[in-house]
Formats: structure tokens, sequence, C-alpha cells
């Protein structure tokens, strides 16, 4: 046990000094007749016996609590005790939420885009996506959040980290050897409780509640659908000064265009030797970019059969908001959640091991 957690050897060194010490109080207090010595040798004896029992146990302690956790929370992460699976849960969660933030810059800016874009024709100027300010609040006010959001999860890990690091290997030995003085037995007492508290408790009731990961892929997902949509992608300036370009843009980006079928026929179907003249410019339109993707993909394409930009969008706002709540819930409402109950636990925890657990204490049992 004292090579497993760093500091343990040493509370063994002072709990075997202690009843030691505790022995040769005894032996003063019967060979010179001071019995008030030999009790207080006794009481002594009797705290050195019970410290000896919790390191002894502790081993036994930790397999338990591993075993128990274990049946608690889903190991899906990472093997090992719950504090291991917490801080690589929350690694993985910042990991991807960082994705989702790229995904809600690159869909920020393609919706800024197209919300300035308009159509001069002389005293008339037409800006059909003008409304989309509140598309682009919402993605900014969501951007705001998520970085918050992964503060917040770095510094529940930063914790996590410390639990894991020092809980066993620093707060519980010092526990003991506090304990081990009738000065600072309570002190000691309440360092135990403390150690025992956030090493079993505080990352076990953190990791009962359902992670987010699954929602915020999905979300990142179809962001990053949408902004690789052929349909979607920002025309070059170029292309803005070829007559009806931007209309026909705004055509397919309305959904006129959809489902690949025009004048019944099937859009995958026309290739360069179809004559031109028997289909729309919205057709040609859309011609044009499946041999965009054809020339990308070196002739594989993933043709896209929707074009309902702001259908799309509408979905893209509402899987990103379920993702923040649900991430929201695990980065605040679980650590405060679990830290209540820790803090409960370690209150009457430290009660009892900060005690006198004596004669007194065991013939009123």
């Amino acid at each position: 046990m004292a090579t497993e957690f760093a500091g343990m050897d040493i509370a063994v060194i002072v709990v075997t000094a202690s009843i030691v010490l505790a022995g040769i109080l005894i032996g003063l207090g019967r060979a010179f007749g001071y019995k008030s010595v030999e009790h207080f040798g006794i009481e002594e004896l009797i705290q050195s016996i019970v410290n000896s029992a919790i390191i002894g146990s502790m081993a036994a302690i930790i397999a338990l609590v591993n075993a128990v956790s274990s049946t608690i929370v889903s190991q899906s992460c990472s093997t090992g005790s719950v504090v291991v699976q917490l801080v690589c849960t929350l690694d993985g969660m910042n990991t991807a939420l960082f994705g989702l933030f790229q995904a809600v810059v690159h869909t920020l800016d393609l919706v800024g885009y197209y919300q300035t874009l308009s159509l001069n024709m002389g005293p008339l100027t037409i800006a059909p996506f003008t409304n989309l300010a509140a598309v682009s609040a919402a993605l900014s006010f969501q951007l705001l959040s998520l970085n918050l959001i992964m503060i917040l999860v770095e510094l529940n890990r930063s914790i996590a980290d410390f639990i894991g690091q020092n809980a066993l290997g620093l707060i519980f030995p010092l526990g003991l050897v506090l304990r081990t003085f009738f000065a600072t037995r309570k002190v000691g007492g309440f360092l135990l409780a403390l150690a025992i508290g956030l090493f079993i408790f505080y990352p076990t009731f953190v990791l009962i509640f359902p992670e987010p990961m699954g929602d915020i892929q999905n979300s990142t997902a179809l962001m990053q659908n949408f902004t690789n949509n052929s349909y979607y992608a920002a025309m070059p300036i170029v292309d803005l000064n070829g007559n009806g370009a931007l209309a026909t843009k705004l055509d397919i980006m309305s959904g006129r265009c959809n489902m690949g079928v025009l004048n019944g026929t099937d859009i995958t179907n026309i290739t360069n030797t179809t004559n031109m003249t028997n289909y729309t410019p919205c057709a040609l339109a859309m011609l044009q970019i499946q041999n965009e993707s054809l020339n990308a993909t070196n002739g594989t394409v993933s043709y896209p059969y929707s074009s309902d930009f702001s259908g799309d969008l509408t979905v893209l706002v509402q899987s990103s908001e379920i993702a923040l709540s649900k991430s929201l819930l695990y980065a605040v409402v679980a650590p405060l959640f679990s830290l209540i109950v820790t803090i409960v636990f370690v209150r009457e925890l430290s009660s009892l091991l900060g005690s006198e657990i004596g004669i007194r204490t065991i013939a009123s049992i």
C-alpha cells in the first residue's frame, strides 16, 4: 500500500510510532501507578489501532468503490477508477465541443454572406435573406455559450485531475497523520472524510448524468453537411457578374429546384451533350453544381437532394440548442449536485472519524 500512493508510507511510519508510544505510556503508567497516564496510553493505542485498520482496509475500500462505481456509471470512455473515467469523459467532451465551435463559426460565416446579399435592379433592391439576422444573432449567442461551456468543462477537468492526484496521494495520508495526534484528531478526521468524499462521491455523482457526446456530434455533423452542401456554397465574385447568376442561385436555395427532378427529367441524367436549350436556368445551374462536384471528387459525387436553406438553418439551430443545453447540464448542474452530496457526506463522516473512538465510545455502543 505504501508504494501505491505517495505519502502513505509516512502515515504508516507515524501510526507505527504512535502504537509504540502508546505502549510506552501504558507501561510507564502501570510501573509508576499513574492511572491517568495508563488510561491515556490505552486511548491512544485504540486510536492507533483504528488508524491501522483504516490503512489496512484502504486497498479493499478502493477496490470495492471501483467495483460498485463501474456498475453505476458506464465505462464508455476509459477503464480504472471513477476519477480516471471522469477525466477521460471531460477530455472527450471538450474535444467534441471544440468541433461544434468550429462548425458554428463556418455556419455563421455562410449565413452572414447570404444575409447581406442583395439584388439591385435600378430603383428596386431586393435582399431576400435579410431576415437571417435573427439566425445570425442566435448562432452568435451559441458561439459565446460554447466558449463558456468549454471553459467550465476544462475547469471541471482540472478539478478532477487534482482529485485524482491528491485525494489518496496527499490528503488521505495527511489526514491519517493528523488523526494520530489527539490535538489534531478532528482536523485529521475531516481530511480523511474529504479524501474519501472527493475520490468516491464527487466523480460518481457527476458520471451518473447522461453524457451529451451524442447530441454534440450529431449537431456538428449536421452543420458540416450544411456548410459542405454545394447548393449553399458562396459564389465566386466572377460568377456574380453572369446574367441571372444570383437569381438562379437564390432560386435553388429557396427549394424550388430540390429533389433532383425538373420538368419531369432526372437532373442526374443530364450530361454536357444534352441540348441545353431544353432545360430551365435552374436545371442548368444544378448541372453546373454537379459537374463541379464531379471534378472536385474525381468522378464521385454525393448529390444533394435538398436545398431548403431556411428550413435547414432552423434544424441546425434546434440541434445545437439541444447539444448546448445538455452540455450545460453536464458542465454545471452535475458538478453542483455532486458537490452538495459530497459536502453532506464529508460533514457526516468527519464527525465520526474526528471523534474519540475509545473505551467510552465502545462501551456506549
